[in-house]
């Protein structure tokens, strides 16, 4: 069952059924239809707008939803700057389940002119934000023209879910006008719940690295298949560029949707077997509904004669001056410089070949005086910042996504407010590590600091326990955000709110609940001339477990070497260290059972330093005294202050 958040509070069954029980349509007092829900910037609007019911305007045709289902082509700009929302309303066209979930009881909301009685000029929409859907209801009265629609509209006269999705939209922003300009990302978010991925292909380099290319081919070929929604679009350098027109036909600093991802094979059959040529095809929609890419592979090219009509079938080819258009990947990787992949994050959906993604979401805030540290530039305030531990178990390595998204300001855009500048740095931190971190630990990865409302970044990540520091660029920025980590396995992902281990007060009597004396963080860095004794398998596959008053913390293991490098590390509040050692052993890991290949014993030393050694490997229990093949190296800080590391 979906959890929903209900923007002003607006019920659609309540309002619907008042309208029926007052034997009238309804007219919302939220966003009502007058100037003030067109601009902010305006008091005037500069063409006599009319505000009518489909009704009006497609008279004397009947109004509906859906006009022979949903495609890109329902979804056509008007006098507004936002190709960004409307190219993501073309690629949720193209996922039918994901647009009636923007959508819900499309059937029910439809016209129905049999039963006329039941309309009430009411309709609901949903949107993910900050970590919920939440329920817009808007009524159909739309802005119009000379008795057409001003803004988004459908090739078909009669068809207004386009019309009336960018409504309820622009409700939520506060007016039409403050969706002039944005990010195609933000919108296909908002339709899923999902995670977007920016990837430049300026700055990638993947028009000149052929391998690279390929790559990226697969990547998107695969998101299209698992449903993912996609845009591309040519970046401006300045103000007069914007909507440029190339002589290629392409337009800048336009938003476009990706409706295909392909690889075409030209000669299929016996005789053609050793004549087969491979082209990766990508399909995309101007959402103006014009103006289209003129070079190889446009509508009616020479290219297209390569291909037999039963080919062309197939891949829905239709020569029309209809915004969408053909091109080699070759080229798109050339002409545009950005692309917007948006995973759809959909645990309902189960797909036999890729894998599914474990999230963790959070929302918090950064408080002035309190949390809000700044960048890692900002030494002082940094660790100030909220934190977040997850953990990669694969010991090959996985993929990770993190993302941090701010509150949306778009609707406070007439005050001059704008995003924040956010970014995000990450560390490896102790395998066990559920406590904040005080102290810096090496870097493992970071985003770039963006006054975008998401900022995301693809990570691939070896074995072990990270952290996560979402932040404002400056220190003392207050603001609201949402922390998602997304991992194949589960990463026992947590919000980190306590600094140290306290203790029990209840059971304090007992040694292993008594409140910490000191803190220890025990690296395992590294393994030298180690000798195989297990006969389970053929190879040498170590780990190393760090045992300090009863507690075990086991590294991730390293296949197939005698010198292992591992990194890794744990961290103890230790009760008694005048009694306490710290004792690191190496195991190989095998099938059925694992091999002991020796161990250290070393004392708590509380230095308030760090320190580092390497140590001969002995033997347990009655071999305790017998010397063992091979060297561990061990770095150990130790500090009185809990809150030293």
């Amino acid at each position: 069952m979906v959890r929903l958040h209900y923007f002003a509070n607006q019920r659609y069954s309540k309002l619907k059924a008042e309208c029926e029980k007052n034997e009238q349509l309804f007219v919302d007092s939220v966003f009502k239809p007058e100037t003030s829900s067109l601009y902010y910037s305006r008091s005037c609007p500069p063409e006599p707008v009319e505000w009518k019911r489909p009704s009006e305007i497609c008279h004397p045709a009947v109004p509906h939803l859906f006009v022979d289902g949903a495609d890109s082509h329902d979804v056509t700009q008007g006098k507004l700057g936002n190709c960004w929302f409307v190219a993501a309303c073309s690629s949720l066209a193209l996922r039918p389940f994901l647009l009636y979930k923007v959508i819900p009881d499309k059937d029910k909301q439809e016209w129905d002119p049999k039963k006329p009685e039941n309309y009430q000029g009411i309709f609901r929409f949903r949107f993910y934000r900050q970590g919920e859907w939440t329920e817009v209801v808007v009524d159909d009265l739309l802005p119009t023209v000379n008795g057409k629609l001003v803004y988004i509209h459908s090739k078909e006269k009669n068809e207004f879910w386009s019309a009336l999705i960018e409504k309820a939209y622009a409700k939520l922003a506060g007016t039409y006008e403050a969706l002039a300009a944005g990010s195609t990302a933000d919108a296909l978010v908002d339709f899923t719940g999902g995670v977007a991925e920016a990837i430049s292909l300026s700055n990638g380099g993947y028009a000149e690295d052929q391998e690279k290319r390929l790559q990226l081919f697969k990547t998107l070929e695969r998101g299209h298949k698992e449903k993912s929604l996609m845009s591309a679009s040519i970046k401006i350098n300045n103000r007069n560029e914007m909507e440029q027109r190339l002589d290629t036909g392409l337009i800048k600093g336009h938003a476009y949707g990706v409706t295909m991802v392909k690889k075409v094979t030209v000669g299929e059959g016996l005789l053609s077997l050793f004549n087969k040529k491979h082209f990766y095809m990508i399909r995309l929609r101007n959402p103006w509904g014009e103006k289209e890419w003129n070079g190889r592979w446009s509508d009616e090219s020479e290219e297209w004669k390569k291909l037999k009509p039963g080919d062309r079938k197939k891949m829905g080819i239709v020569f029309e001056n209809d915004g969408e258009f053909w091109m080699e990947f070759d080229d798109f990787c050339r002409e545009f410089t950005d692309c917007t992949l948006c995973h759809v994050i959909n645990k309902a959906m189960i797909h036999k070949v890729f894998k599914q993604w474990h999230i963790y979401k959070h929302n918090y805030n950064w408080t002035q005086g309190q949390n809000a540290g700044g960048c890692v530039q900002n030494q002082d305030t940094f660790l100030k910042n909220p934190q977040y531990a997850f953990s990669i178990t694969d010991n090959e390595g996985e993929d990770a996504m993190v993302s941090l998204m701010q509150e949306d300001r778009r609707k406070d855009k007439s005050k001059g407010v704008g995003n924040l500048t956010i970014g995000f740095y990450i560390m490896k931190v102790e395998e066990n590590r559920k406590y904040r971190v005080h102290s810096m630990f090496p870097k493992a990865g970071d985003s770039i600091f963006i006054n975008a409302r998401e900022v995301m970044n693809r990570f691939f990540l070896a074995a072990g326990r990270y952290l996560v520091v979402p932040s404002t660029y400056e220190p003392h920025t207050p603001g609201h955000f949402m922390m998602r980590i997304f991992t194949r396995k589960r990463s026992n992902a947590m919000f980190l709110d306590q600094d140290h281990s306290v203790g029990s007060k209840i059971w304090c009597c007992l040694p292993r609940c008594r409140a910490p004396q000191c803190v220890v963080s025990v690296y395992v860095t590294s393994a030298a001339g180690l000798q195989k004794t297990g006969k389970m398998s053929l190879t040498c596959d170590p780990y190393a477990l760090i045992i300090c008053e009863g507690r075990k913390i086991k590294t991730p293991i390293k296949y197939d070497t005698l010198i292992p490098s591992w990194d890794a590390g744990a961290l103890f509040y230790v009760r008694q260290p005048q009694k306490s050692q710290i004792v690191v052993q190496i195991w190989d890991s095998n099938w059925i059972l694992d091999s002991f290949m020796g161990q250290v014993k070393i004392p708590v030393n509380i230095t308030n330093s760090k320190t580092q050694a390497s140590y001969n490997l002995k033997g347990r229990r009655r071999e305790h005294d017998l010397q063992k093949p091979g060297t561990v190296t061990v770095q150990i800080n130790a500090y009185h202050d809990l809150f030293g590391i």
